[in-house]
This record gives C-alpha cells, sequence and structure tokens, in this order.
C-alpha cells in the first residue's frame, strides 16, 4: 500500500465498498439487521472517502461528474436499507465494478507510459476513459 498511487488507491476504495455491499446482500437476505447497518456504515465511510478525494476546483467536468456519481450511490444506497432492497444493491455493485473498470483501464496505460510521472497524470484533471455519459445517466430515474 505505501507504493499505491492516486488510482490504486481508488480502485481499493471501490473495492472495499463493494464488499461492504456484498456482505450487507447477504446480510438483508439473512434478516441480520445489525450486520446489514454495519456494513452499509462502512460502505458509506468508503464513499465519503471517494467524495473526499475529488479536486473539484482542478478536476472540471470529471470531478463533477464523478460527484453526481458517488452522490447517486448514496441515494440508492439509503434506499435500498430502508426498502430492505437486496437487488438495488446488486446493482449498484454492478455500477461500481463498471466505473471501476474504467479506473483500472487508466491506471494500466499510465503505468505503460512514460509521458507523464503517474502522480501529475493522476491527478482530477486528468481525464480518465470513463464514458461521461454512463456517469450522467447513473443519477437515476428512481
Amino acid at each position: 500500500m505505501r507504493n499505491a498511487n492516486p488510482i490504486d488507491l481508488v480502485i481499493m476504495l471501490y473495492d472495499i465498498l463493494a464488499r461492504d455491499l456484498h456482505a450487507a446482500i447477504e446480510a438483508m437476505r439473512a434478516s441480520n439487521i445489525e450486520l446489514r447497518s454495519a456494513k452499509l456504515k462502512h460502505g458509506f465511510l468508503a464513499l465519503q472517502q471517494l467524495e473526499g478525494s475529488l479536486n473539484m476546483e482542478e478536476g472540471g467536468e470529471l470531478a463533477t461528474n464523478m460527484s453526481r456519481f458517488y452522490s447517486m450511490l448514496r441515494g440508492q444506497m439509503v434506499k435500498a436499507q430502508v426498502r430492505q432492497d437486496a437487488a438495488a444493491l446488486e446493482e449498484l455493485v454492478q455500477l461500481l465494478f463498471s466505473v471501476r473498470e474504467a479506473w483500472v483501464e487508466l491506471n494500466t496505460k499510465l503505468a505503460g507510459s512514460a509521458q507523464a510521472p503517474l502522480s501529475e497524470a493522476a491527478s482530477p484533471a486528468a481525464k480518465p476513459a470513463l464514458d461521461t455519459a454512463q456517469v450522467q445517466t447513473a443519477s437515476w430515474k428512481a
């Protein structure tokens, strides 16, 4: 973890959030309210870290879109918890993995590129290979 670049850390937070959502789904199906609440609470903390890592001043459209995406995730997690809707959490996990894959692709491209130091290229001003239409449609029609 000491050698992790900023994108590695973002990917790790996505993994943590996905694990928490999976555990919450299992707890929900087992009617384990305490575990479900604990896992969702931890997931909210991971999401808060992701949101806190955004540089809204320099990140431009990407930072704005990611902020919307994280806001949508938070809202849907709350709805799923209130409604005890495991299927809604499963949809969020799939969406998370789609965006995670974009970060993995960006990280791979940057690691293979010697154009700029990774710390400079990984700033939110650098736009990952995210499909902005996908992120914008993630505002959901709940």
